[in-house]
């Protein structure tokens, strides 16, 4: 995992800590040390498991370990189906989603599984982009009156 996005974790995890009306706009479990992946691409996901099992960032929910086999019936949709794609969570209810090939993080939109978009980057590019960046207003209408990034902006990461 790089090293800057566990920095930013473990900081968000310290501030909600001590800010009670947090739990409005986000929540960060703590990690599941005993996942054991060897697959190279979901690397950067499963490390990210390991010091966060599962979260909501505003409008972002990424699963738990646990829950990921109860949230893989969006995909079997997707050209390639589970063999190729792996939910990981949503954005605003949409399937968020990583190619195992490539570590890719892509979003669908229900309708148009089939049609793939632009990527969004490998997972810790997108958690410093677009979860705890200034990108999160490009995945989220109306952002500037969304209580997470609203907390990205106070704290300097928007």
């Amino acid at each position: 995992m790089n090293e800057l996005l566990k920095i930013t974790i473990e900081k968000v995890k310290e501030d909600f800590i001590s800010e009670p009306d947090s739990i409005i706009y986000g929540e960060l479990n703590d990690g599941n040390k005993s996942i054991c992946s060897n697959e190279d691409p979901l690397k950067e996901y499963f490390d990210f498991l390991r010091i966060c099992d599962g979260a909501r960032f505003g409008a972002i929910d990424l699963w738990s370990y646990g829950e990921l086999p109860l949230h893989q019936t969006r995909i079997s949709d997707f050209s390639g189906g589970p063999e190729k794609w792996i939910e990981v969570g949503q954005i605003l209810y949409e399937p968020l989603v990583i190619e195992k090939e490539s570590g890719f993080v892509y979003c669908f939109y229900q309708g148009h599984p089939a049609k793939i978009g632009q990527t969004l980057g490998e997972f810790d590019c997108f958690m410093l982009n677009y979860v705890f960046g200034k990108k999160y207003k490009e995945l989220i209408p109306e952002s500037h009156l969304d209580d997470w990034y609203q907390y990205l902006e106070r704290v300097g990461l928007a």
